[in-house]
């Protein structure tokens, strides 16, 4: 077998191999999916009886091997099921609310003192926030007692004072101007009240580095703040107002799906339904279908990279009959010459012994003639023949040289197509950073590099400080602003021979190579510096959001994960000396 036969037979087995990989992750990741469903039935269940009838059902699906037929009847049953339990859970949670106002009410009705009559309003006011989230009913009900118990206190303290006869007797007309009066501690009651919620949000966390004058006196007007740095107004808007945002960013992913065509009406009637807008309830369902198509458009690459491989192995039979052909053609060759070689020999012979037999000159020149004219037909049908042969040979090879042409040319572009998705599976959605697939391949390439040439090489851990709070006092949105913002930040400050990946939540992982551990230290405090007056801000007020890190470098003998583990240990030292620091570790 020549050397480009085996070479194709090489990558045909190598395709192969790599379709029996994927094919065994699918199916991993299919019984995952199974595993995970099963699971998160078990954990839905208890909450309503058609749902859990539904939940039972959808794991006995699972555990069978048509699955398909199973979801699909099962499905709009279990839609339709969820819709009607949170349609009862969304009518228990009103009547828990009109409930808890009606105490609440009746406990400012009893009058009590002004402390607890400020108390009772803002738990009102706080009702209908904390109804609507989940697991807020037993803590509104304590925080119910816990008023119940301090009002009825104050009324039993004041009841144990016993009034005097003329009090006893006048105690009406006594009381009334103080019953015309109460209005006035109500009033004063809800001018009281806890700060508004501009200046709980906008002032800094209590463990924040304080801002020492001059950041005060630099701190951005509120006419020059930086609108890119503003942080998004609270509440966190709800699904009526990011709706339109909702729709379209569906509708642009349903179009970027390169749908198969026995999926295009499923695709077709799902965008549809965006374009008709959506309401909350039906937005999970309408999620649920377009993962199936996600599913639907991975397996149809599967499928098409088996199609691939199959129209592979049907070119590399044809590439191999056809160097059979030439190696036929070339035996043939070989025999003609040969009985090429043995005429000629016959042709000589004859001549030869037509010279001997020859017995006057016309004899031997009639002999000659027909000899020598034998002889030139033998040559000329020789030639032709050869001709023909070595004008089939060439089309087969211009025919095989375009085969393989269009076979390095496909497989380049699946190649690119490879690295291409490669790329993306190594980069963070959010910050545009490296994730942490990117990190190791990129950590496994510096510290080969730096075994190999030496010098230095330094890790550093950081960590957004008190990022937590972030979310909860300014919600989600502000927070993942937050981390695009500062990631953004922290590129732009580093060399380009350094490496920067975000390694999970609020954590970024940092690679120096070529740098000393007073340079990287440095460095660190630049960046540190730079994030701390970073012109964050929330309705005009400047709002303060540090970093802490911790450093340490690579030393001989030791793995990435231990030189990790120090430079984390130096992090929680930064986290418990205050914050807002960098430490060696």
């Amino acid at each position: 077998m020549s050397d480009d036969a085996q070479r194709w037979k090489s990558k045909y087995l190598e395709s192969l191999e790599q379709q029996e990989r994927l094919e065994g992750r699918w199916n991993e990741r299919l019984d995952l999916l199974r595993r995970s469903l099963v699971r998160s039935s078990l954990a839905a269940e208890g909450s309503d009886k058609a749902v859990d009838q539904c939940m039972q059902e959808l794991r006995d699906i699972l555990r069978r091997d048509d699955i398909d037929e199973g979801l699909g009847k099962l499905l709009p049953r279990l839609e339709k099921a969820v819709l009607n339990s949170e349609q009862r859970r969304q009518e228990r949670s009103e009547q828990s609310l009109g409930g808890l106002l009606q105490l609440t009410e009746q406990l400012l009705n009893l009058d009590p003192p002004q402390d607890v009559r400020k108390a009772l309003k803002h738990f009102i006011r706080d009702i209908e926030e904390r109804a609507g989230q989940p697991g807020q009913l037993s803590a509104l009900l304590t925080d119910l007692g816990r008023l119940q118990q301090q009002t009825l206190s104050s009324l039993a303290s004041h009841e144990a004072v016993r009034p005097g006869l003329l009090q006893r007797l006048f105690g009406g007309q006594a009381n009334a101007p103080q019953t015309s009066a109460a209005p006035a501690p109500s009033s004063q009651a809800e001018s009281d009240s806890p700060l508004d919620e501009q200046q709980l949000t906008s002032s800094p966390p209590p463990s924040t580095a304080p801002t020492t004058p001059t950041q005060a006196s630099n701190s951005p007007a509120p006419s020059a703040a930086d609108p890119d740095y503003a942080l998004p107004e609270l509440p966190e808007p709800g699904y009526s107002a990011v709706a339109e945002h909702i729709n379209a960013s569906l509708l642009g992913l349903l179009d970027e799906l390169e749908l198969p065509t026995h999926h295009l009406p499923q695709g077709e009637a799902l965008r549809q339904r965006l374009q008709g807008g959506l309401n909350w309830y039906e937005l999970v369902v309408v999620l649920d279908d377009l993962a199936v198509l996600i599913l639907a458009v991975t397996d149809s690459g599967q499928r098409e990279f088996a199609s691939y491989l199959k129209q592979l192995n049907e070119r590399l039979a044809s590439f191999i009959g056809t160097l059979s052909e030439a190696h036929e053609g070339y035996s043939e060759s070989i025999e003609s010459a040969r009985s090429f070689n043995q005429e000629l020999r016959e042709q000589v012979s004859g001549l030869q012994a037509s010279v001997q037999t020859a017995v006057d000159l016309d004899s031997l020149k009639q002999a000659l003639e027909a000899r020598l004219d034998g002889l030139l037909d033998t040559v000329s049908e020789h030639q032709k023949l050869r001709d023909g042969r070595e004008e089939e040979v060439s089309q087969r090879l211009q025919a095989l040289t375009l085969k393989v042409a269009e076979m390095e040319q496909e497989a380049q572009s699946f190649r690119d197509h490879l690295e291409e998705q490669r790329q993306k599976a190594l980069i963070d959605p959010l910050t545009g950073l490296a994730n942490r697939a990117g990190w190791s391949e990129r950590l496994e390439l510096e510290v080969a590099r730096w075994k190999r040439y030496g010098g230095e090489l330094l890790l550093a851990v950081l960590d957004i400080d008190h990022f937590k709070r972030i979310n909860d006092d300014y919600g989600h949105l502000a927070g993942d602003k937050v981390l695009k913002i500062i990631a953004g930040e922290l590129n732009k400050r580093l060399r380009k021979t350094d490496f920067i990946a975000r390694f999970g939540g609020e954590e970024f992982v940092l690679l120096i190579p070529s740098t000393p551990l007073d340079g990287g230290l440095q460095l660190l405090q630049t960046l540190r510096e730079g994030i701390e007056q970073c012109p964050f801000h929330f309705r005009n007020q400047r709002v303060t959001i540090t970093i802490s890190a911790g450093l340490t470098a690579f030393a001989p003998e030791e793995s990435p994960d231990q030189v990790f583990e120090r430079a984390d240990q130096a992090l929680y030292r930064a986290k418990n000396g205050g914050r807002n620091r960098v430490e060696l570790g």
